[in-house]
Order: structure tokens, then C-alpha cells, then sequence
């Protein structure tokens, strides 16, 4: 049997215990099955799109598993009239082995003010049992256990065109969390309006796109002098790169823009990218580069993020270049190559060279 036959299967079979599941310890025993799923798709021939999309579905079918439980056995349900909201890499369908919750919760304007408090009741106990089945506390708070992310669907408007029309780090960073949002349960149609209001709104700031770029690019590059990788000198990570800071996070947000700026934001990084190309603002050869650059760097994350898993520890985006051998550490600078690629190519697009950044 070959090894992709194998993950395939081992990954429906997960699948169906997941739909079989009726507590939340059953869940607890299933979540670490995702592991195992995504380090045979890892060890396989999968793409790298198609193991981050494995992980972003499985756990997004034990969320809709465990919002199933807690109603049969808790009888705590998101009442009618209130979407849940995936953000960020969830709501990409891009997510790693390290993950977190980011969330937000819309109802709609005319929803009964003295039903909230079963919205935030459903929304505590979503947290509370998310951790209990291994999915940690989001650092920033960005969950809908806090009432920042619970608002009525004119309040998220508002928000969002103050994120808009007021670019503070905060405001921008909020911003790219929630632009990626999914409805991922409960009313689909309020998700599906927040997401065409952002996609309209945009163009109503002349200082959105050049803020929201600048933001894009303000980790240095992970390439220095002479080709160098450029590794932390100092602290805990000296020695090390962040892979995530290194390229990842220009890629994702830079090509989120540029789709944003035409009219798409929905879908997948590898998803803009093609209509990126499609609608010529890249050319053939760079998306070649910049995917093969962006594949690279995901797939290296996974890699390192899997060993600190089955080590024992806490995955992180910290890569040791002193650790890979030479074919790989070849293939990375090749890849930070092609994020400046990327970069010279956006830079130039938002005129980045001409604004005090």
C-alpha cells in the first residue's frame, strides 16, 4: 500500500469517528488522531496545500462535532439569528499543527436583547470545551468567549470601516485576523454579508491599501548580505529563524491584499495566487517562484512543527538552519529568494520605495 493510499484512509477513518463521536472525551481522543493524520500526509506524497487543508477540515469537523455535543448533552446552542465566525488561518483553511482559537460571533440587527446572554453563554462554554479537547486559548484574546468579538451585524460594520479608515497597528492587525472570516456555524447569510461589506468598504479609504501594505511588510526579510539566512543573534532563539516572520506572513497578507484589492477575499493563499495570475497582476513566472517559495516555507513550518510535537514540547516557528541538511537548507534559501521575489514585485505594485514606512 502506498504511504498517500495509506494517510487517505487513515484520514476518512478519522473522519467517520469524529461523526460517530458523543462526549467531548471522545473528541479528546480523536483530536490527537489529527496529529498522526497530518504526519502521514506530511511523510506521503501530499501536496503541502493538501495537508494544511486536511488539518483545516478535520478540525473544523470536530468543532461542528463538538457544538453538536454541547447541545444534546448540555443543551448549550447558538440561538437562531447568530453566525459563528472562523478567522485567520481557520477561515483560510490553512492551518498548521499550531493552532489556536480565533473567532468572532455576528447576529443580526434585529436579534431579541434579552437573548444575548445565550450567545455568551454558548460562547464561554465553546472556549472551555475547545480547550478541554487540546485547542488552545487564542494568546490575544480573539475569541468569542470575550464580547470584543460578539457584535450585531451594523456594529461589525462599523468596526470594520473604523479598521478601515483609521490604520493603527491595532486596528490593521484586527483587520487581516477578520478579512479571512468563514461562517463556519449557525446563519451562513450574515458571514456571507460581513464578507462582501469588506470586500466593498475597502475601496472607500484612499490610505487603506498603502497602510495595509506597509503592514505587510514590516518583518525584515529572511535574507541578508551576500545570501545570508538571517538568524536571531540574541535570546532564546539566537541561532534560529522565524519562518513564519521570514516569509510566511509577507505571502499571505501581501497576496491577500493584492486579491482584496480586486475583488477577492475568500479562499485559500494558493487560491489567490491563481487569481492573481488569472487577472494579470502576476505573470506566469513569478507565480511559479512565488508558489514554489510559499509551498516551501509551509511545508518546512509543518516538518519542524511535527518534530516538536512528537518530542514532547510546544510546536513553534523557530527553525535552526544548523539542523537541515544541506539539500534542505539549499531549497530554503531558494525559497527566501523567491519571498523577495514576491516582495519586489509588491512593493512595486503599492510604490512601498516612495511612503515613509
Amino acid at each position: 500500500m502506498s504511504s498517500l493510499k495509506s494517510s487517505n484512509e487513515k484520514a476518512l477513518t478519522l473522519y467517520q469517528d469524529i461523526g460517530a463521536a458523543r462526549s467531548i472525551d471522545d473528541l479528546k481522543v480523536i483530536s490527537r488522531g489529527v496529529l498522526d493524520a497530518a504526519a502521514d500526509a506530511i511523510r506521503s506524497d501530499t501536496t503541502t496545500q493538501g495537508v494544511v487543508q486536511l488539518i483545516s477540515r478535520l478540525n473544523n469537523a470536530i468543532t461542528m462535532q463538538l457544538i453538536l455535543i454541547l447541545e444534546n448533552r448540555e443543551g448549550v446552542r447558538l440561538p437562531d439569528g447568530a453566525t459563528l465566525l472562523a478567522l485567520g488561518s481557520e477561515g483560510r483553511g490553512e492551518q498548521t499543527l499550531r493552532t489556536d482559537q480565533d473567532s468572532a460571533i455576528v447576529y443580526s440587527d434585529d436579534f431579541p436583547t434579552e437573548n444575548l446572554s445565550y450567545i455568551e453563554g454558548f460562547a464561554i462554554r465553546l472556549v472551555e470545551a475547545l480547550e478541554e479537547i487540546g485547542v488552545p486559548r487564542c494568546p490575544g484574546n480573539i475569541m468569542v468567549s470575550n464580547p470584543v468579538w460578539r457584535h450585531s451585524l451594523t456594529e461589525w460594520k462599523r468596526l470594520v470601516n473604523r479598521w478601515i479608515s483609521t490604520p493603527t497597528p491595532e486596528n490593521m492587525l484586527n483587520f487581516g485576523i477578520f478579512q479571512d472570516l468563514l461562517p463556519l456555524h449557525g446563519s451562513r447569510s450574515l458571514g456571507v454579508e460581513l464578507r462582501e461589506y469588506i470586500r466593498v468598504t475597502v475601496h472607500n479609504s484612499s490610505h487603506f491599501f498603502p497602510n495595509m501594505a506597509c503592514h505587510a511588510v514590516r518583518f525584515p526579510t529572511g535574507l541578508g548580505m551576500f545570501g545570508r539566512i538571517r538568524v536571531e543573534r540574541r535570546g532564546e532563539n539566537r541561532g534560529k529563524i522565524d519562518i513564519k516572520k521570514a516569509g510566511i506572513f509577507a505571502i499571505t497578507v501581501g497576496v491577500s491584499l493584492l486579491a482584496l484589492e480586486i475583488g477577492c477575499n475568500s479562499g485559500t493563499t494558493w487560491d489567490k495566487l491563481a487569481f492573481l495570475e488569472k487577472r494579470k497582476i502576476l505573470m506566469p513566472g513569478d507565480l511559479a517562484i512565488i508558489e514554489a517559495a510559499f509551498d516551501c516555507l509551509v511545508h518546512l513550518r509543518l516538518q519542524l512543527q511535527l518534530q516538536e510535537l512528537l518530542a514532547g514540547g510546544t510546536p513553534t516557528n523557530h527553525l535552526d538552519p544548523l539542523d537541515m541538511s544541506n539539500s534542505d537548507r539549499k531549497k530554503f534559501r531558494q525559497a527566501l529568494k523567491g519571498v523577495n521575489t514576491f516582495l519586489h514585485i509588491f512593493n512595486n505594485h503599492y510604490k512601498l520605495h516612495a511612503i515613509s514606512m
